[in-house]
């Protein structure tokens, strides 16, 4: 049996605590003490979290999960990217594409996480956000219009046998003919439903969530420019208690004041940060892809449709996602980064996002430099996996 090594840090606004792990869990969770017996490692100086959880990402550092080349050994450099800014598990997200394409980058997915370990901690499932959504501008977004089509759940079902059980959430607008069907027979099936990229009406939505649907997708986005003020899909969205609420904390998808009253809204416990990243993210600016798209990335950090003014994804990083919530809605830190911990687990069996014993031993040490997050040490599964200013482990 493994020796139990001790993580010290601080709760964000609370003392300081040690997290005595032993193997891959934790132990433990004590007041700090002056003992200095076994293993010590973290700060009285950092502050201490769960791992972060980041469900919808794209693509990271380079690599485009949605691209017709995507090499699922790509998954290893992307991990040990996002550990660096505190994510310590993820959902590799696919965009609408023909369903060659989905069966392909699937496959690559499920052959990486069979392969690497590393992969295989950090890769909670894979978010299908389309082909079952709207086609039109606006609520379509960047997807690929010719590959936008109703709900078929006879290739739904091969797109599941071929993840072999790791294809977990499911983006669908319910306004489409045959949606709430599809949707009650997904949530039977175990998988997390969401809606987004949609225009239902309100009935619509309260259909798809007595069917199953609990989240939101990257809710204020994917949707009309212009919109009737009063009866519409994203108030009705923000007014409904079984949905939960993720959204795309940048500044740039929303502006402060729609993520100070969503929040408001919604609660706490209903929202949950993401980053919509793609390839741009952690990298330099220039053109990427996604997927088929050719989209391009300037100094303001904004990722557009080459030669559009029409957003794609984001270049933003959880931990700057983090700090802007609590900036944005005037809010603790506690609470901004309950909703890439805590609230986010509430969609997976088996995991709850807190530092409580029985819990893998994932956590993030960090300091802070004018309020924003910095990321110092991750520790995944009870190892130190990153350490700021050192080279990842290999």
């Amino acid at each position: 049996m493994e020796a139990m090594i001790t993580i010290r840090g601080k709760r964000p606004g609370d003392s300081l605590i040690e997290v005595q792990v032993r193997e891959d869990k934790i132990a433990r969770v004590l007041p700090a003490k002056a003992t200095r017996r076994g293993r010590f490692f973290g700060s009285e100086e950092f502050y201490i979290s769960p791992g972060f959880i980041d469900i919808q990402v794209n693509g990271f550092a380079g690599t485009d999960f949605n691209h017709p080349a995507f090499d699922g050994d790509d998954l290893v450099p992307v991990c040990k990217a996002l550990l660096r800014t505190g994510v310590t598990r993820f959902c590799p997200t696919l965009i609408t594409g023909s369903e060659e394409r989905l069966s392909r980058n699937i496959q690559q997915i499920v052959r990486a996480y069979e392969k690497y370990p590393l992969v295989r901690s950090m890769v909670l499932g894979i978010h299908l956000e389309g082909p079952y959504i709207a086609s039109e501008d606006g609520p379509r977004g960047a997807h690929p219009k010719q590959y936008v089509s109703d709900p078929d759940w006879d290739e739904f079902v091969r797109l599941c046998n071929l993840s072999k059980g790791l294809l977990k959430i499911v983006t669908v607008a319910p306004e489409r003919p045959g949606a709430i069907e599809f949707i009650r027979k997904t949530s039977k099936a175990g998988l997390v439903v969401a809606i987004g990229h949609c225009a239902p009406e309100p009935a619509e939505i309260d259909a798809a969530v007595e069917a199953g649907a609990v989240l939101s997708t990257h809710l204020g986005n994917g949707a009309h420019q212009m919109l009737p003020r009063h009866a519409n899909y994203i108030q009705k969205q923000i007014s409904h208690d079984g949905l939960m609420a993720s959204i795309i904390c940048d500044g740039i998808h929303l502006p402060d004041y729609f993520v100070k009253n969503l929040i408001r809204a919604k609660g706490i416990s209903r929202m949950i940060l993401v980053t919509d990243a793609m390839a741009a993210a952690a990298a330099s600016r220039g053109r990427y892809t996604l997927g088929d798209l050719e989209v391009e990335v300037g100094e303001d950090r904004v990722v557009r449709l080459s030669d559009t003014p029409y957003l794609a994804g984001s270049a933003l990083t959880i931990d700057e996602a983090v700090s802007n919530c609590a900036s944005f809605a005037k809010i603790s830190l506690t609470s901004a980064i309950k909703m890439v911990t805590v609230n986010p687990a509430k969609l997976f069996k088996g995991i709850q996002g807190v530092l409580e014993p029985g819990e893998r031993a994932d956590s993030v040490l960090f300091s802070l430099l004018k309020k924003r997050i910095r990321v110092e040490q991750v520790f995944l599964a009870g190892k130190l996996i990153f350490s700021f200013g050192q080279s990842m482990e290999e």
